[in-house]
């Protein structure tokens, strides 16, 4: 196929998926005008990453919602040492729900959203979503705890929340001396990020829906098809230089150019955008660069 008739191809599945209100409309995501930042030369290997993205619109969030609070009740190991799925079931009328906050709480972070998603679609009792000082002080008293966001990366951000003792102390320790039920639902993850989870919080029972391998990376185009995956990565490397993030930690190593921790992933969310998905897709920068989609 003629790399114009290829480049047209992809953007008019775009404007199907717009149409077919799958994709927001301008000027929320611009599949055009990103192709438009690339030399005509590059525009047929952009177009080969735009095929690529994955967009969850917030019907589908909220129905990975759902999926994964579901998935506490079907019975599938949660974790190396996490409770099975009688005490999971026992848990759940009288646990607290909480977002995880990482390292710099903010109002804005995904967690708090999806914690509002979860009274609205699950019918959450309001009373019921607690913000970290307060869920700490719940487990102590012995109630179970649901943790709540949309994306596990590297496991990190859970992590902070849970090994935090800036309080006076932290989840893990509560866990370690009480035994509370822990459970993390999170929409999407990666299976390095669970995996890290399980290594450091073992007894947590982490409930997603969407589980990302390889495959699903730039790493997974490496190992499939090397040629054309050494043509996007040097693609990536090329206007690397051209991204302006407004976060300073996204310069460090290699993150501007494949994502936080180096993940190369290729999806956002209606309500946010992971920083581990290829920079390229949702930075601005220099020489009017137009984003796919911003990464708010």
């Amino acid at each position: 196929m003629r790399v114009d008739v290829y480049v047209k191809d992809v953007l008019a599945r775009c404007e199907a998926l717009k149409r077919a209100g799958m994709w927001l409309p301008e000027p929320r995501i611009r599949p055009r005008a990103w192709i438009d930042n690339f030399d005509d030369g590059d525009k047929i290997l952009a177009a080969q990453l735009l095929e690529r993205f994955v967009f969850y619109n917030q019907r589908l969030t909220d129905s990975l919602l759902t999926a994964s609070f579901y998935s506490i009740a079907d019975g599938l190991k949660k974790g190396p040492a996490a409770p099975a799925r009688a005490q999971l079931l026992q848990a759940l009328p009288c646990a607290v729900f909480t977002p995880v906050s990482g390292e710099a709480p903010n109002p804005t972070d995904s967690g708090y959203f999806l914690c509002r998603r979860a009274r609205q679609v699950l019918n959450v009792d309001e009373a019921s979503i607690k913000n970290t000082k307060e869920a700490l002080k719940a487990a102590e008293n012995g109630s179970p705890v649901v943790f709540v966001d949309d994306f596990i990366g590297s496991g990190d951000q859970f992590l902070t929340t849970w090994q935090d003792s800036s309080a006076g102390v932290s989840f893990e320790q509560l866990q370690a001396a009480l035994g509370f039920t822990a459970i993390y639902v999170s929409l999407v993850g990666t299976d390095t990020g669970i995996a890290n989870i399980g290594k450091y919080a073992p007894s947590v029972a982490v409930c997603v829906t969407h589980k990302i391998d390889v495959r699903g990376t730039l790493w997974g185009l490496q190992r499939l098809n090397p040629s054309l995956y050494t043509q996007v990565d040097a693609l990536l490397k090329k206007y690397t230089p051209r991204l302006t993030p407004h976060d300073a930690y996204m310069h460090k190593e290699n993150y501007l150019t494949y994502g936080y921790k180096g993940r190369g992933l290729f999806f956002a969310f209606e309500h946010s955008v992971p920083d581990a998905t290829l920079p390229i897709f949702w930075c601005r920068g220099t020489n009017s660069w137009e984003p796919l989609i911003e990464r708010t």
